[in-house]
Formats: C-alpha cells, structure tokens, sequence
C-alpha cells in the first residue's frame, strides 16, 4: 500500500476519543452511479457508502452540482436525489455526500451532465394514454333509446324505469370480486358525473341460448368471463359468476326469457359449469325454474311470485361494440363451433414470472437488476433505468453511433407498458388487478468486435386491460382435430389465455433499408406460401409476431398464413385482434381505431391538443408506430408528408416511423366487395436487421437481453 493510500484509509478510520471511549466516525464517501441530465435538472443517483465499524448509521444525502462556481444542491435519505433549478445548457459537476450523526463524510468522485430543454422531438410525440385513463374520462351520452325487442350478442342498459333518464336504477356489476360469491349485482344511476367506467359496468350483453332463441344468457360486458347467476345460500340473490375461466369453485349461468309485453324477466333454466372440462351442462336440480326477477333496495333475486315480480326495461348501449364492416366485408355469418378449452401457458402463473424468486429477476444480469427489483411502475426501477438509458447514450455516442430515438421516446413507451393493469375479467387463467407487463428494462452488451447493441426487453403477458370481445368474432381461427382438418368439425378460439413473451427492441439507429429483401429473413409469408408472386411490404413479413403494442399485446402483419388479410375472413374482434389455434393472448392483425367506437389500444381522447398523433408500438426492427392520421387531423405534423410502401415517413425531426394506415382499399378474394385495410405494420420491415443479434431467432436465453 503507497503512503497516498494509507493516509486516505487512517482519515476514514480516524476516532475521536474522549473519557468514555469514542464518537461516531463520519461515512465514508458514497458511490456515485450515475447524473442523468434532464430540463433544468439532473438527477444523481449514488449507492450507499461502505458501512465501517463505529459509524452510525446515514441520515441523510446531499448531491452538489458545479458549474462556473455556482453551487446547486439538493437532499434526500436514499438515492436518488433530483437537483433542480439548473441552467440548461450549462456543463456541472456533480457530487454525493452522506451525513450521519458525526457530521458530513467525504464525497463521492465526480460526474458530469448537461441540462437542456425538451428537443422539438420529444416535444412533437405522446405516448397513447393508459386504459386507467380512459376509463376514468367523463362520458354522459345524449339519450337512451329503449329496445321493443331483444337480439342476440347485443348490449343494453337494463332500468327499472320505463323513461330513460339518469337518476334511474340501472343493474350494475359490483366493483369487488370474491372467489365464492362472484360479482355482487347492484344499481346505481348515470348522473352527470359518469364515466365511461359508468356504462362499461351497467352494459349486459344477452347471448341466445343455441337450443331456445328467446332465452337469453345475461354477460357483462366489462367482465366477459362471467354470466348471470343465482346464489340459492343467499336469498336467490343474483351475482355475476365466473362461467368462462379457471375459476375455483363451479357455479353456472341463468337462462332468462323476457316477456314483451309484461315487462318480466323469467329465469326458465340453469346451466352449470365444469372447472375440470371448461363446459357446460343442464342443471337438472335447479330448484328456482321459471322465477321472476325483483328488484328492491337496491339488489336482485328470483321470487316465485309474478305478482312480486318488477318490471324491466332495456336500453341500447350508447356506445358502439360491434365487429366493423371492414373486419367482416363479406357479412359471413357467425359460426356455432364449441370453443377451443382454457390452455396454460404459465405453469406457475405470474409468481413464476415476477419478484425476487421469479424468473426474470432471478436469471437477470446483475448489471440489470436493479431495473427490475419491483414488478409494475415503481419510481426506484424508473430511476434505474432512466440512469441506465443515459448511460446507453453516451456509450454509444463514445463509438460514433447513436440512439434511433430521443431517449424520451423509449421512457415513454417503457411508462406506458408499466402502467397496464388488467382491469377486465376477460382473460381466463388472469386476475383484474394484475400487471399485464411486469417489467421493461434496457441493456446494452457489446459483441465479440465490442460494438454495443443496445435493447428495451419487454416481459410481458400478452394481453390487452379490457374486454377483448373473442366472444364476438364472426368466424375464428379453428384447431384441427385428429380427423379431420375440415373448419365445420374445429373448434375455435374465443377465449385468451395469459401469454410469457420476452421481446427485445433495438434501439440503436441501424438504418433503413431500401427494397423489402434487403432485410435477408429466413422465414417469410412469401417463403412459406412458395408463391412465384414478387416480394413486398405485405408477404416479405414473419409468419408470426412483428412488433408489440403498448398495450403489451403483440401484433402480427396485415395478411394471414394463407396471403389474404385477416380481417377478410371475418376473424378478427373489433380490436382487430384474435387469438390463434394454440390458444394465449390475443394478437392483432389490424388497427382497432374507430371514431366514437370501441376502446381500444388509442382513442379519440389521444388527439385532443395533440400535434401529432400517438405513439403506440415498435416494430422488432426498432422502428416507432404511431397511430393513423385521421381526415379531421390536416392541422397535425407530418399529415402532408405522404407514407412510403412501408407506411412510414420522416418528418421535423422526429425520426423515421410508422403509422396505422386506413387508406388502402382492397377486394374480399375475388368478388368485387371492397373494404379498408386497416394495418398497423404492414408486414416487412424498414429497419436494417442485419446487424441486429439474434434477429428473427428465438429471442431468449442471450447476454443481448440481460442473459434472461
């Protein structure tokens, strides 16, 4: 040891003594990570100092930040710590000091940053907002027409109330759920504080039975999974069960048939339901047979009186759930096919998947960890992997090369995936409540020749937050049986199951290619169909996923495995999303945006006092999706620079990038019906992928994603 280094540890170790002994050492210097620079701000983040023996304990830290001998300081008790109110522009040096109960310790060695305002790129883009969002969004529709007759798969408001008005009584879905009494059923009003939240839980889908048309199954819409049943331990109280998922314990669903003219509900039969075999079978015990629905003070039962019995009236559902013509141009009818059973693709279910035994942060890198120690947003991984996106930057930066994007476009799309919680019963083996994308993080290894290449690794479970409406495509994918691979003897998938992808998306700037086979694929649409037919943006795509959505649903290109778009052939929901012969999450095929329709991945809510429009995806290829330009959007950025074949452009700076496309017209095979292609990726990519590790492979178990 030199003498420099022995005076620096006999200062460290240095104790005052006094008649009873000796006082507290002061801490020794904290780590410091990293200085993140930010609009007139930097944040530091630091790990705590070595603990030595006689130190107390660190009750507080400070991070200074210099520049032209101007000092701006900040504090806090653990990392990291913000310094504000900094000259953008201007070059500091920053450094952390812990403090304990013997005063102010040595500091830190020193980093420096630059803070500068939002680039007009980052101002130009937002990132679509989170379903939370939407549905919490004020929503009073302008008047309720009442239904004189009943139709399958349509959607009502149900009243008591033979005028239609906001203070009636409406029959709601609970907001609480328990494993052994379902959903409660309550009422409550549509005043002129409603959400979309409001209707959602009020909209009942009635389904026919398939061997009595005039009896009806009663679904909510907002939690698909479960149908309207009888709780004969609780005063024949009506509730809304599981019927359609892995629930743990089986109940059932009510048949109800509804008098015209009376205005009376009638429970005519039950069918119970099977957790072993997902089916459903006559319920040749049901006591309650031909009950009348009452409502009174507040709840609803069956009672065996028609003279207790309380008249009903329905509603149509103000806003708009129905299958756009485009996803089914032909008008095929729906198919009567039985469903595909509840596959597992989570052995251990999201415990296997998130926490500290969990898979991912058990197998991550150390250098990662820190980015994933909380499942879900949290602000300490945000922290972490805003440091470390940073710290990508300048690396890259130190070989000549760059980011595609601004750092924010990748925080924010990181956010936007953080954020989605499964709100909806609709997934068969998930939870509300859940995370439907329980980590994002961003690595960046070098290859052998030490060039980095830097990802955003998205784990997620592949499903959107509310109801799919699997349950409403026309014709699904069906699952060929042992026998025979005609669609008449398949079942068909209207279920979703939860998903385990791990994606990376490149985000260094790699190039665009020029012609579609310049990205040499292995596998293609184009390759699979042996079709003598030219290469383009549509057939020179993978056969399977292409990108993901912030939703953390994957998306898939344009045109199926048979070289005809999807949503030709009537098998897609009004999401443009279906789940495929395997069963799992839904994927989509086709953007979902429609004006006052359904809510889906963007909105309408996503354009107001926008410039541009949102932010929705990535491609594998590393390249942004945004969503459509709408004809209402003239004034917003970009709107007259026309789209390439790819349906990207580049324009004030932004970077190339794609959009939703709603303007390319096509035929339903050879008839002359003619419709919209509503694409999202269209299929080929734009991004250079030649350079890009494990591109068009399996995607896991690579030091490229964090060595998951």
């Amino acid at each position: 040891m030199n003498l420099r280094h022995t005076l620096t540890l006999l200062s460290a170790l240095a104790v005052a003594f006094t008649g009873c002994g000796y006082i507290a050492l002061v801490p020794t210097a904290p780590s410091i990570v990293s200085a993140t620079a930010g609009d007139a701000q930097i944040t530091v983040a630091f790990t705590a100092p070595a603990t030595l023996s006689g130190t107390s304990p660190v009750t507080n830290y400070t991070a200074s930040c210099t520049a032209s001998g101007v000092v701006v300081s900040a504090s806090a008790t653990s990392s990291p710590i913000v310094v504000k109110g900094l000259t953008n522009g201007s070059e500091y040096s920053c450094t952390v000091t812990a403090t304990n109960s013997a005063g102010i310790g040595q500091a830190s060695t020193k980093l420096s940053a630059t803070p500068a305002a939002a680039t007009s790129a980052t101002a130009l883009y937002h990132a679509a907002a989170p379903y939370a969002t939407l549905l919490s969004t004020g929503y009073q529709a302008a008047s309720l027409t009442q239904a004189t007759q009943l139709s399958t798969r349509s959607r009502y408001l149900i009243s008591d109330s033979a005028t239609a008005n906001s203070s009636a009584n409406y029959l709601s879905v609970g907001s609480s759920y328990s494993a052994t009494a379902g959903y409660s059923l309550e009422s409550g009003n549509l005043d002129s504080a409603s959400t979309y939240s409001t209707y959602f839980n009020k909209m009942i889908q009635l389904v026919a039975d398939s061997s009595d048309a005039s009896c009806y199954q009663f679904r909510s819409h907002f939690h698909p999974n479960n149908a309207l049943d009888f709780d004969a331990s609780d005063g024949n109280k009506l509730k809304f069960r599981n019927n359609f998922g892995k629930a743990t314990v089986g109940y059932g669903y009510l048949c109800f048939s509804y008098d015209t003219t009376t205005k009376y509900l009638k429970a005519k039969k039950r069918y119970a339901y099977s957790t072993s075999t997902y089916t459903h079978s006559a319920d040749t015990g049901f006591a309650a047979a031909n009950y009348y629905v009452q409502y009174a003070s507040g709840s609803y039962k069956l009672v065996s009186s028609e003279a207790n019995a309380s008249k009903f009236y329905f509603y149509a559902s103000p806003l708009n759930f129905d299958i756009p013509t485009d996803f089914n141009p032909a008008n095929t009818a729906f198919v009567s096919n039985p469903a595909v059973g509840i596959t597992t693709k989570l052995t251990n279910g999201t415990a296997g998947v998130e926490g500290t035994t969990g898979t991912v942060y058990r197998d991550i890198s150390a250098t990662y960890k820190s980015q994933v120690a909380t499942a879900g947003a949290n602000a300490a991984t945000k922290l972490a992997a805003d440091a470390q996106l940073a710290a990508i930057k300048t690396a890259l930066q130190s070989k000549g090369e760059s980011l595609r994007y601004d750092t924010a476009f990748y925080t924010a799309f990181r956010d936007g995936l953080l954020s989605g919680k499964l709100y909806s019963d609709a997934v068969s083996d998930g939870t509300p409540g859940q995370n439907l994308v329980p980590y994002v993080f961003f690595t960046n290894e070098q290859d052998d020749s030490g060039n980095y290449h830097p990802f955003m690794v998205i784990v997620s479970y592949g499903n959107g937050p509310g109801p799919h409406g699997l349950q409403d495509v026309a014709r699904p994918p069906g699952k060929s049986t042992a026998t025979s691979t005609s669609y008449a003897d398949q079942s068909v998938t209207r279920l979703a199951n939860l998903e385990n992808y791990i994606i990376g998306i490149p985000m260094k700037d790699y190039g665009l290619v020029t012609t579609v086979t310049e990205n040499n694929i292995a596998q293609t649409l184009w390759s699979d169909a042996k079709s003598s037919a030219t290469a383009d943006v549509y057939n020179y795509s993978s056969p399977a996923d292409n990108g993901i959505l912030i939703t953390g649903a994957v998306m898939f290109p344009v045109y199926s495995n048979t070289l005809v778009p999807s949503q030709s052939s009537a098998e897609l929901s009004a999401s443009g999303c279906h789940v495929g012969q395997g069963g799992g999450g839904p994927h989509c095929h086709a953007d979902g945006y429609a004006s006052g329709g359904i809510m889906g991945v963007y909105n309408d809510a996503d354009y107001v006092g926008k410039t541009h429009p949102p932010l929705i995806g990535f491609g594998y290829d590393g390249v942004a999706l945004f969503g459509r330009y709408r004809s209402q959007d003239s004034g917003l950025l970009g709107y007259a620079t026309s789209l390439d074949a790819w349906g990207g452009h580049n324009h004030d700076g932004l970077g190339y990038h794609y959009h939703a496309d709603h303007s390319v017209k096509t035929t339903v095979s050879n008839s002359t019906i003619s419709y919209t292609l509503r694409s999202l990726i269209r299929g080929a990519y734009k991004g250079k992928s030649q350079s890009i590790p494990y591109f068009g492979v399996s995607q896991r178990n690579n030091k490229y994603f964090g060595g998951l």
